[in-house]
């Protein structure tokens, strides 16, 4: 008799399909929220990275009255900086590569920039003969410390050349530091 009156064990599929939508709705909250952090740390250590280099280009300014020349190819570490001034160049986080390194003079460089392709990986400032060495400025350019126009790139219009952190992992814009 006893076995009749026992109570079966186990869930109902009601119960297991209301489960697995609490996990659903939980995980379609945390994604975002976490694919967003990660990009906030990328550009971190990116403004990180390029303050090192920033570091290491004075002191080999302070050394030489000069700035090093921009690499042979692009893609290439600074000439001169490694092992004197810094034990290695980082890459950029997004794209892997090294920073983008210019100068406005291929004879005695007075000043610099570096750029990191932004949450986007992809080349959002020219290259060198499209920057306006009158309009540069010494810092940070983008991100949330930083303004978002320089070397004659700004956030009007259509494109946005620097990362503006307002738009989120979707800002098309760059990353930059420069100097002096």
């Amino acid at each position: 008799m006893k076995k009749l009156f026992r109570k079966k064990e186990g869930f109902t599929l009601i119960e297991l399909l209301i489960v697995v939508a609490i996990i659903g709705i939980i995980a379609g909250i945390a994604i975002p929220n976490f694919l967003g952090a990660r990009t906030k740390a990328r550009v971190t250590r990116a403004f990180a990275d390029m303050r090192a280099i920033a570091d290491a280009l004075e002191m080999y300014y302070v050394d030489n009255t000069t700035y090093p020349a921009a690499p042979d190819e692009e893609g290439e570490p600074i000439p001169g900086l490694s092992p004197t001034y810094m034990t290695s160049q980082p890459n950029d986080p997004f794209s892997g590569a090294v920073y983008r390194y210019y100068i406005d003079d291929e004879d005695a460089p007075t000043a610099w920039l570096l750029v990191s392709n932004g949450p986007d990986g992809g080349e959002g400032v020219p290259g060198e003969g499209d920057l306006d060495w009158d309009a540069r400025i010494a810092g940070q350019l983008g991100g949330s410390d930083g303004p978002y126009e320089g070397y004659g790139f700004d956030n009007d219009g259509d494109t946005n050349d620097w990362y503006d952190p307002t738009a989120g992992a979707t800002s098309d814009g760059d990353l930059g530091r420069g100097g002096p």
